[in-house]
């Protein structure tokens, strides 16, 4: 799961990102997240706002190493 932080006003929120889109600008193209806070608002932020931009850590199983007898 991507997260990023992007700034509303004077605060910085994260958020999860739940959707990635390219939309038209001009004569060009732009970077376009749609994300969600962990209180479940939905944000439409441009990638030229972004932040910071990371991944969570995801959750490995753990396997017992096999013994050289």
């Amino acid at each position: 799961m991507t997260t990023i932080m992007f700034r509303r006003g004077k605060t910085f929120l994260v958020a999860d990102i739940i959707l990635t889109a390219l939309e038209p600008l001009g004569n060009s193209r732009q970077v376009v997240f749609f994300c969600r806070d962990k209180d479940g608002n939905k944000y439409r932020v441009p990638k030229s706002e972004v932040v910071v931009m990371g991944r969570k850590p995801e959750s490995r199983s753990k396997k017992k190493k096999r013994k050289c007898a």
